[in-house]
């Protein structure tokens, strides 16, 4: 596997775990060492999955601000 390739994956995975704010830098860099380690298959259907979760997850807040953002026109209106 190029290093190039083993990176973009190992960067899909971080974009998600980045997404919470008590994701430290120094966990950044162990979680970093450990999916270097994997092997290709292994690391690539990891990329997929965090990145169907980030997609996931996405959606989810897309709906919960539209609905948050509809609550507000409703009292505003009122």
């Amino acid at each position: 596997m190029s290093a190039d390739r083993k990176d973009s994956l190992v960067e899909a995975v971080l974009e998600v775990l980045r997404l919470n704010p008590r994701f430290s830098k120094i966990e950044e860099r162990n979680v970093k060492r450990i999916l270097r380690k994997l092997d290709e298959s292994d690391l690539t259907y990891l990329a997929n999955t965090f990145d169907v979760f980030r997609e996931f997850l996405e959606k989810k807040c897309s709906e919960l601000f539209a609905t948050f953002r509809e609550s507000i026109q409703d009292e505003s209106g009122e």
